[in-house]
């Protein structure tokens, strides 16, 4: 397909004023028609935040107030500033970007009535009527004072960082007014109840939108960070790594594979083409088109195509990528050898260039958040396996997902608690192991490869570490914009992992914990927050999917 410039629609909901909601709401129409778990399953494999980080920083240091209406991230000057979303830039003065939502219709770009805005920058890198896309470097940080409240206390931050907000033109009359904070972190894909299993369609791929989710999965299965940035660069330019995205079609527009299969043009992540020469022979092995319209299906697919494996087997293509030592020689290898676009053969193509410039920006994106390899085992067990990276989904799978386990025997926790103990940490020796809530929370770590060096026993060695490694953030209270799966509880005597809702039905439970000489990993529920337990966030964390 090339690099396909169409502009997307805004991906979520603002919780606005319920007018504004009235105003916004025919800009997100495509959210609407999903009426069965299997279609939201599907729907949610190609999810990503309502809207991609401003900054590098991802964490936000200033949060909206009365007198403060906005996010605030606290970078060092000169640090990337980039757009949150497709648009046009509206505004590049000497400090501040504003880019309006837009979408585009043949040669026509029609703005929308949503744009945001960003201040305090000490360089523009955009002009007024660029179109730019998500993750677009659009200038960079400098310093900046908002004054002060009635009581004279700061507004926002003072120094260097950068300044977000949004505004909306709900009777589009050109009378622009800020939206009201929303309900929920706009900047991360909150996940939701997944029954505390590996359930839906996609695997559980860890990752905050498809693009990291493609990454952490080549990382996981034996790539280099290098490697898995060049292929996600050319899948960028073949479908923006939507997997059931048609050629020729704008991003966003799902094609399932039932209104597809007969075309001769190019479908999936990779564009396969014609599309039916992946469905057909995913419908022969007895594959439903809802999963083989899922990411994580398409990833494995592809996969085994690298191999040498599977209906259509790409070895040598896998060969010429697993050679590559840089990400711009990885970019080139999968577009010459695997995806053997119009002209491949010159490798003074221009796509290259686009598909390099991908591969860069992945890598600089998601490299140092990357899990660690998990070899090629893990392809067969998603994110609740060894090496995904995804803290809360190894919990749920190590831990049973109701309470009642009393009791400190191997034979009593969960099989896979058990083989995990062997594994990533000291087994059966020390006192009452399957049972130590420390050694329960290392492991789930250890094995999901978010922290290998996470100390293997003693809460209070546990604490002193995540306070002092630089690798986490920590709050004694609970966090801005609330708990996140992954996120460690520890204070005296005990440590357990919040993990969002999951478990037996009505249980109520969001949490897992063993308890020394009590019980073996179980479901359990958030208690103590801000009393005598502290909160540690890993940082650059993978977000686990649903």
């Amino acid at each position: 397909m090339g690099n396909n410039k169409a502009l997307n629609y805004l991906g979520g909901i603002f919780a606005l004023a319920f007018s504004l909601v009235l105003a916004i709401i025919f800009l997100l129409s495509s959210l609407a028609g999903i009426s069965s778990a299997e279609a939201q399953c599907a729907q949610h494999a190609q999810d990503k935040p309502m809207m991609a980080w401003p900054t590098d920083r991802h964490e936000i240091d200033g949060d909206w107030s009365i007198f403060h209406q906005g996010y605030d991230f606290k970078v060092d000057e000169d640090a990337k500033v980039y757009a949150s979303h497709d648009g046009q830039v509206v505004t590049a003065s000497k400090d501040e970007v504003r880019i309006r939502m837009a979408s585009k219709e043949g040669d026509e770009v029609k703005l929308e009535s949503v744009e945001t805005r960003y201040k305090f920058l000490k360089t523009v890198t955009v002009s007024n009527g660029a179109l730019v896309k998500r993750g677009d470097q659009i200038g960079t940080a400098g310093t900046g004072d908002e004054g002060t409240d009635t009581e004279g206390a700061p507004i926002g931050l003072v120094g260097p960082h950068v300044h977000w907000e949004m505004w909306a033109d709900q009777e589009n009359n050109n009378k622009w007014s800020i939206v009201p904070k929303p309900d929920e972190n706009p900047f991360v894909l909150e996940s939701s109840d997944s029954g505390g299993a590996c359930s839906c369609v996609d695997g559980n791929l860890s990752g905050s939108n498809n693009q990291q989710k493609a990454f952490n999965f080549f990382v996981q299965n034996g790539y280099s960070k290098e490697q898995a940035a060049g292929i996600v660069g050319n899948m960028i330019a073949e479908s923006s790594v939507e997997p059931a995205r048609l050629q020729n079609t704008d991003p966003g527009v799902v094609s399932m594979p039932d209104k597809v299969v007969n075309s001769p043009l190019g479908w999936g992540i990779v564009q396969w083409t014609p599309a039916g020469k992946m469905i057909n022979p995913s419908r022969d092995a007895g594959v439903q088109d809802e999963k083989i319209a899922s990411l994580g299906y398409q990833l494995e697919f592809l996969i085994k195509q690298l191999n040498g494996d599977g209906p259509l087997a790409e070895g040598a293509a896998g060969q010429a990528i697993k050679s590559a030592k840089t990400v711009e020689q990885a970019a080139y290898e999968f577009g010459d050898k695997f995806e053997r676009f119009g002209g491949h053969e010159n490798p003074n193509h221009p796509t290259y260039a686009d598909r390099k410039a991908n591969a860069r920006h992945v890598f600089d994106e998601f490299a140092g958040g990357a899990p660690a390899s998990g070899g090629a085992q893990n392809a067969a067990t998603g994110g609740c396996g060894a090496g995904s990276g995804n803290i809360a989904e190894v919990a749920k799978n190590l831990a049973w997902p109701e309470d009642g386990h009393d009791g400190t025997d191997a034979s009593i926790a969960k099989p896979e608690f058990v083989e995990a103990m062997e594994k990533y940490n000291d087994g059966s020796s020390g006192y009452v192991p399957y049972s130590d809530c420390g050694r329960f929370v290392a492991t789930v770590m250890r094995m999901s490869g978010a922290d290998p060096d996470f100390p293997k026993v003693s809460t209070g060695v546990q604490f002193d570490y995540m306070q002092s490694s630089g690798k986490y953030d920590y709050w004694h209270s609970v966090p801005p914009g609330g708990m996140k799966p992954g996120d460690i509880l520890n204070g005296p005597g005990h440590t357990y992992l919040y993990v969002g809702p999951w478990g037996a039905e009505g249980g109520g439970y969001d949490s897992a914990s063993g308890s020394l000489g009590g019980h073996v990993p179980e479901a359990g529920h958030l208690y103590d927050v801000g009393g005598q337990f502290w909160v540690f966030r890993l940082k650059n964390a993978p977000q686990p999917a649903s």
